[in-house]
This record gives C-alpha cells, structure tokens and sequence, in this order.
C-alpha cells in the first residue's frame, strides 16, 4: 500500500464545513447531523484541500463514528486508516472505550481495523437517538462495533 506522509490530519473548523459536506456527498454518505458535530471532525488536507475527513457522535460512554470519506484519488493510501485511528484515539483519551458505526460499503475495511458486526439492538442505548440510526442511514446499513481495551 502506497502511504502518503505529506497530508496532515487536523481538526475541522467552521470553514471546513462546506468541503466536508462536498466530499461527503461525493462518497455518497449522509450529511444529516454533520451540522451538529462538525466539531468533532477530523479532516486531512493535501496543501489546501481536503482530500478526506471522519467524525464522531460521542456520549459519555460511547461514539458513533461517521462520516469517513476520502476523496477517490487517495484512497488505498492510508488516508482513511489515520482519521480513523486519530479519532479513536481522540475519543479514548477522554475515557470513551466503545465505539459503534453504521454502513452499507465499508464492512470488510472496518472488519480490518478490529470492528464486528452486531445487532442494532445491542447498540448502546445513548446512540439510538442519532440521525444516523434515526433516519441518515438506511434500516440495511450493517452495524458495527468496537470495545477498547483500558
């Protein structure tokens, strides 16, 4: 796998919404709820633009993580598997430890970074509540989890 070692990962702000949103949509993912969480997106940028991003609805015992997208000319290159990692880590280090995320193409890429895939109704009961399980994502998006270990 071809890594790419000048793109730097970040915090979004309030700038990078419209992007996000943009790239989003090129990936075919939700923007429903982006608007409310902004703040806990990553993004990565080549130079100036933003080439990939990754957030996270987060409660006090647990985080759905969503929204990653990488713009197709960069995929395969570990871009992804950054935002990925630096939004665990990000949430953990508040004592955040399970993680849960819905979707309909990423199964085997989210299988490969330690989640498993579980019922809707073994979802932690603060994350029912979201736009992703409320109505972003359709009723067929497999559902996945991750537990940390402390």
């Amino acid at each position: 796998m071809l890594e790419i070692v000048d793109v730097v990962v970040s915090a979004a702000t309030a700038n990078d919404l419209t992007a996000i949103k943009h790239l989003l949509s090129d990936n075919d993912l939700p923007i429903a709820g982006v608007d409310d969480h902004w703040k806990t997106f990553l993004v990565a940028r080549d130079g100036e633009r933003i080439i990939g991003c990754g957030g996270a609805e987060a409660y006090s015992n647990a985080a759905l993580i969503r929204s990653i997208a990488v713009s197709a000319e960069y995929r395969s290159r570990g871009v992804g598997r950054i935002i990925v990692r630096q939004l665990l880590d990000r949430l953990s280090s508040h004592g955040i430890r399970e993680f849960y995320l819905l979707t309909t193409t990423a199964q085997e890429y989210f299988k490969r970074r330690g989640f498993k895939k579980c019922d809707r109704d073994e979802v932690h009961p603060q994350l029912l509540a979201s736009r992703e399980f409320q109505d972003a994502c359709p009723k067929t998006a497999i559902c996945m989890h991750l537990l940390m270990q402390r």
